[in-house]
């Protein structure tokens, strides 16, 4: 359904307030939506919980987004959030969103990351319904990311 992951351009980010609130979003992501299992095209099948929530990869329509951190080391040439990658096969969009350098500076807020994941959102069901496939489960997906926010605030980012 939707998963988060960041990439960082510089090793002064390690430990910094962008880092901790990207990770605080990805584990509450992963607590709301449940585990990944499944293969996938880079590795074998992950094992099934065996109890409570999951999500099986390639059964329903889902996005992974990533965040894209300047640092020292440079910047990533994407200009906007948009659609990166799309596997029809596992029914995943990459939605690729660049971090502005301001962002990095002030530390992150949980408005520029939730802003971020209701237009990843946005950009998957387009996506998914100009691919042809099952539609994208928007309602759920803003569920998911509404949850988070409370979660991020609460933690007090």
């Amino acid at each position: 359904m939707i998963s988060l992951g960041s990439h960082f351009r510089g090793p002064e980010l390690d430990g910094s307030r962008i880092e901790a609130l990207l990770r605080a979003t990805g584990r509450s992501i992963s607590k709301e939506r449940g585990p990944w299992v499944g293969t996938d095209d880079f590795g074998p099948c992950d094992p099934q919980p065996k109890s409570g929530v999951y999500f099986e990869k390639g059964s329903t329509p889902a996005i992974n987004v990533v965040f894209y951190v300047p640092g020292s080391l440079g910047d990533f040439d994407i200009p906007k959030i948009e659609a990166s990658r799309f596997s029809r096969k596992q029914k995943l969009l990459l939605v690729a969103v660049p971090v502005p350098k301001a962002e990095v500076e002030s530390g992150g807020s949980v408005e520029f990351v939730i802003g971020a994941l209701q237009e990843a959102n946005r950009i998957a069901a387009e996506t998914f319904a100009k691919k042809g496939t099952e539609p994208f489960d928007l309602e759920k997906a803003e569920a998911i990311v509404e949850k988070v926010k409370q979660t991020l605030v609460h933690q007090g980012f």
